[in-house]
């Protein structure tokens, strides 16, 4: 029974040790769903100041686990800014003071069913891997081992890496887009969340990172026009950024340097807080 306890002890040495290592958080799992869950677990833990909501293109953004003090990173692989935001305005996620959307998938809400991950936010083993770092998806061995291999493989991020040459920042009032019926059900839903949040008191920008998308395509015509109907700030970061400036690990995602640079360009054209800066 001794050496048993023993090698439990072990073990949960070398977890917590890894854990540390991670930064509390993995960059990547071996499936959407654990790389999800780690991200919401680990990025509502404490009280950060800024929150990033989006979708895997998000989930390679650079947060306080790598080196920006005071920033977490909510993105759902596969899914959209919608599934934080929902659970956000049930006040089952806490929301923070800075909530930056990623634009690029929110089109994925229309007309969906709710996500495994949305109906995981719900379940009490998520809320006891928020409050116990070991038991939640961060800590799965396997969540662990993937990351520091895709790290060794691409680089980690680097909080010294200067931002994108930019001239344009977030504005108000963008054009009108056309939408459907069913568009303008989920619209009238996104706006009434935002609506509250902002009331509560947190300051709301929505941006499409790189790769963009088409002006008439759903995924840019859907965030620009809840922008404006939420009165909102509203930025194509993805077309600010000089041509071959963003390099992307599969063509949809960007590679560690870009995606620290890209975090980098939006607080300095938002004027967030100099306490948002790299630790």
């Amino acid at each position: 029974m001794a050496c048993l306890l023993a090698g439990l002890a072990a073990c949960f040495a070398v977890q917590s040790f890894l854990i540390r290592r991670t930064g509390g958080r993995t960059t990547k799992s071996e499936s959407n769903y654990f790389s999800s869950i780690a991200r919401l677990q680990s990025g509502i833990r404490g009280a950060p100041q800024v929150m990033f909501l989006g979708s895997s293109i998000t989930g390679r953004l650079p947060d306080r686990s790598r080196g920006f003090n005071g920033v977490a990173n909510l993105g759902c692989d596969g899914g959209s800014a919608m599934e934080t935001l929902r659970a956000m305005d049930a006040g089952i996620i806490p929301r923070a003071p800075y909530l930056i959307i990623e634009g690029n998938t929110f089109y994925r809400a229309v007309g969906a069913e709710e996500t495994d991950v949305a109906k995981a936010m719900h379940k009490p083993w998520f809320r006891r891997g928020v409050a116990l770092p070991n038991l939640s998806a961060a800590g799965r061995p396997s969540s662990m081992a993937y990351t520091l291999l895709m790290e060794r493989k691409m680089g980690a991020s680097s909080p010294d890496i200067e931002p994108f040459p930019v001239i344009t920042q977030p504005t108000l009032s963008p054009r009108p887009q056309p939408t459907s019926k069913a568009e303008d059900a989920l619209l009238e839903e996104a706006v009434g969340i935002l609506r509250r949040l902002t009331t509560a008191g947190s300051k709301i920008t929505l941006i499409m990172f790189p790769p963009g998308a088409e002006p008439s395509s759903p995924n840019r015509r859907l965030p620009e026009e809840l922008a404006r109907r939420a009165g909102l700030p509203f930025w194509d970061l993805a077309n600010a950024v000089p041509p071959g400036m963003v390099r992307f690990t599969d063509g949809v995602h960007m590679d560690p340097p870009s995606a620290t640079a890209a975090v980098r360009t939006i607080f300095k054209a938002t004027g967030y807080p100099s306490a948002l800066s790299p630790e």
